[in-house]
C-alpha cells in the first residue's frame, strides 16, 4: 500500500534529522496540525515511527 505524500515526507525528514517534532513538520510542510497528527499516528501504528514523550515535548524517531 502506497503511503500518502505527507507520510513519505515525514519519513524523509526523520531520516535526515534522526528525530522530529510536530512543530518542525509544520514548518517544513505547511500542512495543518491535524493532518500531520493523523499521518504521525498512522506511521506509529504501522511501526514505521516511534513516539517519545507526551504533550508538547513529544518527538518521533524511526
Amino acid at each position: 500500500m502506497a503511503l500518502p505524500e505527507l507520510s513519505v515526507k515525514i519519513l524523509e525528514l526523520v531520516k535526515e534529522q534522526g528525530r522530529i517534532t510536530t512543530r518542525e513538520i509544520e514548518n517544513y510542510t505547511e500542512e495543518s496540525r491535524s493532518t500531520i497528527k493523523a499521518r504521525l499516528n498512522e506511521l506509529c501504528q504501522q511501526k514505521q515511527l516511534t513516539r517519545h514523550g507526551k504533550g508538547r515535548s513529544t518527538w518521533y524517531s524511526l
